[in-house]
């Protein structure tokens, strides 16, 4: 298991940013590959958001977050880079913190906190 400072360094720093339908932020994986067979829920204050409202994007191709299942999972390789999309309300102009859950394979589930403000 990895410790959550240590997966906090997925999150690429000053990449939360609003969207027109929520907001978004990049991760990097520096850590290991693996497989996604679950991705969220991510949490902004009192506000859960569930796979249904994520949108994960990679190599230009994107893939709704509930169809991130153990049937249908997604390989995540060392060195990839990804986008999370979250459709819901914009976040607020000062620092955010945001939980991040995805469930892996390989070896279950990982949560982290990313601390940043939307540009």
């Amino acid at each position: 298991m990895f410790p959550p400072f240590v997966l906090a360094k997925l999150y690429v720093k000053g990449t939360l940013k609003n969207t027109d339908h929520g907001f978004e932020f990049a991760l990097k994986n520096m850590v290991d590959s693996g497989t996604l067979v679950e991705l969220g829920p991510i949490t902004v204050g009192e506000k859960v958001y569930t796979a249904a409202a994520l949108t994960v994007v990679t190599g230009g191709q994107e893939k709704p977050g509930d169809q991130v299942t153990r049937a249908n999972p997604m390989p995540v390789y060392m060195g990839s880079s990804f986008v999370i999309r979250v459709s819901g309300d914009p976040l607020p102009a000062d620092e955010q913190t945001i939980n991040v859950s995805v469930l892996t394979r390989e070896i279950g589930r990982l949560k982290f906190d990313i601390k940043d403000s939307a540009a």
